[in-house]
């Protein structure tokens, strides 16, 4: 064999020793998968104006969402205590963060409540992200600032065309605000087809005709970022893999609620 040939075999194989090729489904859901297996870590969202930080560590947590229109908050569980914040809320002064211990839960106030759900629902968009991507056309990995990306290019009515809506409404709106909504998925899941086909032109709104989702890992298989290109797009970053930190406030930042 010429010597050249063998030179191009070798850089060939050369080549195929990273990540590897992987379909469309697995590229699809390997960041949820990779968060099985190694759920602390700390994970930032943006969609459009909101953006959520959200940090695990084994039962510890450190949630923040800006919803934008004013509404931000902050909830961090450790030590057998939570400590929560509203941002823009009027408090003691000098005090901004109030201490529930476990005798005072469940601490229901509907801003928060609101706050650190929508939070969660940000950065778990990987999930809906996933659903969708599993069923378009994927490219890569292509050699991107010393990540591999790879890249599926999505028809979204296909996908939704394909979907199982209760399964999708799942991850895509857990816990609705509005009981009109909730009724609405109920007639969804139950099988009504008009209920089925409004969610359908409503999701094709929201998406648009096409989309893009895109993953970049790093040289030790994990997940850097994840980003859906669509009608408004929404990005999430993986950072801190098996050493994110929470930890309480200051001590002279915070209130004690009384029983």
């Amino acid at each position: 064999m010429p010597r050249y040939v063998v030179i191009a075999v070798l850089a060939l194989l050369v080549a195929g020793c990273g990540s590897g090729a992987k379909t469309a489904p697995e590229v699809a859901a390997y960041v949820g998968t990779y968060l099985q297996a190694h759920p602390d870590v700390k994970r930032v969202a943006k969609k459009g104006t909101q953006s959520a930080t959200v940090v695990i560590k084994g039962q510890d947590q450190d949630v923040f969402a800006d919803l934008g229109e004013g509404l931000r908050g902050r909830l961090i569980r450790t030590g057998g205590a939570a400590y929560v914040q509203m941002l823009g809320e009027e408090v003691a002064p000098g005090k901004i963060w109030d201490k529930i211990t476990e005798e005072h839960e469940p601490y229901n106030l509907l801003g928060i409540g609101v706050v650190t759900s929508q939070a969660m629902t940000l950065v778990n968009s990987h999930r809906v992200h996933a659903l969708l991507a599993a069923r378009g056309r994927v490219s890569g990995p292509a050699f991107d600032g010393g990540l591999d990306r790879y890249t599926v290019t999505i028809d979204v009515q296909a996908a939704l065309d394909g979907l199982d809506l209760g399964a999708f409404l799942e991850v895509y709106d857990p816990l609705p605000l509005l009981q009109d909504t909730e009724d609405e998925y109920v007639m969804v899941r139950a099988g009504d087809t008009a209920a089925q086909a409004r969610l359908r032109d409503k999701l094709l709104k929201e998406f648009g005709a096409q989309a893009r989702f895109e993953l970049w890992l790093d040289g030790q298989g994990r997940p850097v970022r994840q980003r859906l290109t669509a009608k408004t797009p929404m990005e999430i970053t993986f950072s801190n893999w098996g050493q994110p930190t929470v930890a309480a406030p200051p001590a002279d930042q915070v209130r004690v609620l009384a029983k």
